[in-house]
């Protein structure tokens, strides 16, 4: 799922960078397609800040990164689960009890759905989230 966001981000980049060379730059589009052929991000962003004195990184998080909908649980310590050997484990199903099943099944109905703006792309996410990866249901946050 990570490379969609950095697809998403590489997609934003060019975008904003093309749009802002239409419509601030007083460009057509094909010039504007012209100018931004071959370039990578670095001269996207000398673009943007030398000429519009937008500072690419001070965008709104929702387009550099999209959004992503998972459930909420209770946040892991990073370190505290083997992210990886619990999706090695699902190689192989454990069957379930029916009475574990519906248990799961009430903690997934419990849990909010959260769209958030965050990056996906490093491990932090995932060790904080392994139900995302285990298909296990974590722990209901605490209400406060």
């Amino acid at each position: 799922m990570s490379w969609r966001q950095v697809d998403c981000h590489i997609n934003n980049l060019y975008n904003t960078t093309f749009w802002s060379l239409v419509q601030l730059g007083g460009m057509d589009a094909k010039e504007a397609e012209n100018l931004l052929k071959g370039t990578l991000a670095a001269d996207k962003n000398e673009v943007l800040f030398s000429k519009f004195q937008i500072n690419y990184n001070n965008e709104p998080e929702i387009f550099k990164k999209g959004s992503v909908i998972y459930r909420d649980y209770e946040l892991v310590e990073p370190g505290s689960h083997d992210v990886a050997k619990e999706a090695d484990e699902l190689a192989e199903p454990v069957q379930q009890s029916k009475t574990q099943s519906e248990n799961d099944r009430k903690r997934r109905t419990k849990a909010r759905v959260l769209v958030d703006h965050l990056d996906i792309i490093k491990d932090d996410f995932w060790e904080r989230r392994p139900w995302l990866l285990s298909n296990k249901p974590g722990k209901i946050p605490k209400q406060t």
